[in-house]
């Protein structure tokens, strides 16, 4: 990243991402989840599409110091139910169409929405 931050580290689809964007990005998310309570010895729940989103968020919770928790959202309802319960995350990333079909982790636990308007303007000011 220091040699070349501008070169293109991550492609998915039509995503071109650049060392420095890959960076910046997962920084903001780190602020975000840091905010929520991410650490060290907490795990944050991520329940995402194959995407460059996914890179960035896996790179934003090793950031902050907490596990990440990957959670398929193909798996079947019951097994993610369990994963969510026994992992007991801080936080869960995901986006608002997966949300829609996981089960509750708890009733404290924030989704952070990665699509969502309002997650997209918090990241900004971060």
């Amino acid at each position: 990243m220091e040699r070349a931050p501008d070169t293109v580290a991550v492609v998915c689809e039509d995503q071109r991402w650049t060392y420095r964007e890959v960076n910046e990005r997962a920084n903001q998310l780190a602020r975000l989840l840091l905010q929520a309570g991410a650490g060290p010895e907490r795990r944050i729940a991520l329940a995402l599409p194959r995407s460059a989103q996914t890179i960035t968020a896996i790179l934003a919770v090793l950031k902050t110091g907490a596990a990440y928790v990957p959670l398929d959202p193909d798996y079947p309802r019951e097994r993610l139910a369990y994963l969510l319960r026994d992992s007991d995350p801080t936080a869960l990333i995901t986006t608002t169409d997966i949300a829609a079909t996981l089960p509750t982790p708890n009733h404290t636990t924030p989704r952070v929405l990665l699509d969502h308007p309002d997650t997209t303007a918090r990241l900004q000011t971060l």
